[in-house]
């Protein structure tokens, strides 16, 4: 089922610069994260966030992400996001929908139907997860975060993963 709904091309600009990264930019000017919504049978960027806006010591990206995704009614968002295993470094690209459960039944239908529409605009991405989000506590819940993108994670976003 799609819903007519298309994504814009600023929409589509965002998504092609969060893919390629170029030598000759900051990397602090990099998008960590798109927020798209839907406005007016449009998929359009909301917001963005930038490593410069969660770059230094007090900073954890999740945890803006998480703070930030709240403050949505719903919205999908593209996450770049940097986890380390025991093993290697990974930088990988998540796509999140967030459609909690105190939504309107016509919203989350609207969402739900087009998400066909902002995927295929990710398809060139390399989207390596694709997450679901209902409710609060799976998103303020960390480990159902990296549970769903690799075993074994000893750091994510640079901080170190707390065992529970």
């Amino acid at each position: 089922m799609t819903s007519g709904v298309r994504v814009s091309d600023e929409a589509k600009n965002c998504i092609e610069s969060i893919k390629i990264r170029l030598t000759k930019e900051d990397p602090r000017d990099r998008f960590k994260a798109l927020f798209f919504t839907i406005n007016e049978g449009e998929i359009g960027v909301d917001s963005t966030l930038q490593i410069k806006d969660v770059d230094g010591e007090d900073q954890d990206a999740y945890k803006v992400l998480k703070v930030k995704l709240q403050e949505y009614q719903a919205c999908y968002v593209v996450y770049d996001c940097c986890y380390e295993t025991k093993e290697t470094e990974k930088n990988e690209l998540i796509f999140i929908m967030w459609i909690p459960d105190h939504c309107k039944i016509k919203m989350k239908m609207l969402y739900a139907s087009s998400k066909d529409s902002i995927k295929q605009a990710l398809a060139a991405c390399g989207i390596k997860h694709d997450w679901q989000i209902n409710d609060t506590s799976d998103l303020l819940d960390q480990s159902a975060f990296l549970s769903k993108i690799a075993k074994g994670i000893i750091k994510l976003e640079g901080k170190d993963v707390k065992d529970k």
